[in-house]
């Protein structure tokens, strides 16, 4: 049996090269690494400007992962740039909501991770906080100096979920990479974690098809190992899916 494939979003990287400035078409190698690990084979979707463009390369895609990366434009979930808003690309956003849509629409299942899981949320007609301090409570480091497999703070898991059953912890001790946090809920999408200072640190869907977490299990797949469970999950989903 052939394995399944799995499209990892990409984003745009402006790089100099030979003293000429380009712009690559990018994702972390940790990502692939991670999706190998469990099974599955990745590979690159790049950003296309006309999104349409896209259906027959997302067609061929068993699973789906929507990566890290930069803020997401306020003005897909209904706001003004507020103050703490860091970059943002109006054209990812876009091509990532298609691409979201597309899954929905084929029944593509995803695995969401920092930004992912933002963006997602977003597109299931939920918010993010523009910036941590707008969450307006004492907060917990969420954007770690130290390196990226360093689990630095911890979550607590909900039993009964599926994040639960993966990791088969009600605590776990993650890495964490970001600023913006989630507010108002997505459609379809329940809370399955969250940090000791009340931030949401994942959420999921009713059947299972989406998995979305804020911190970088890619990272972690040696020093908190019971993360590769979720990219085993979505090569598993994938592998029901190429069926």
């Amino acid at each position: 049996m052939t394995k399944p494939l799995i499209g990892v979003l990409g984003i745009k990287l402006p790089k100099e090269v030979i003293g000429q400035k380009i712009t690559m078409d990018y994702v972390n190698e940790a990502y692939n690494k991670a999706i190998i690990r469990a099974g599955g084979v990745p590979f690159l979707i790049p950003v296309l400007a006309e999104p349409d463009n896209a259906e027959e390369l997302l067609a061929i895609c068993d699973g789906l992962v929507f990566p890290g990366g930069a803020d997401v434009d306020p003005c897909f979930f209904g706001e003004d740039p507020h103050v703490g808003l860091g970059l943002v690309h109006k054209d990812w956003d876009a091509f990532w909501l298609y691409a979201l849509d597309y899954a929905l629409a084929h029944h593509v299942p995803v695995l969401g991770i920092c930004r992912g899981m933002q963006l997602i949320n977003i597109g299931l007609k939920g918010s993010v906080y523009q910036d941590i301090k707008e969450y307006n409570k004492p907060c917990l480091i969420h954007s770690q100096k130290v390196n990226r497999d360093y689990p630095l703070h911890e979550i607590t898991i909900k039993p009964k979920t599926l994040l639960h059953k993966l990791i088969g912890k009600d605590k776990i001790f993650t890495n964490t990479f970001h600023h913006q946090v989630i507010n108002k809920i997505g459609k379809g999408l329940s809370v399955t974690a969250h940090t000791s200072d009340g931030i949401i640190e994942a959420m999921e869907n009713k059947d299972g098809s989406i998995l979305l977490v804020q911190f970088h299990p890619e990272e972690l797949q040696d020093s908190v190992p019971e993360t590769r469970s979720l990219f085993k999950h979505l090569v598993e989903q994938a592998s029901a899916h190429k069926k």
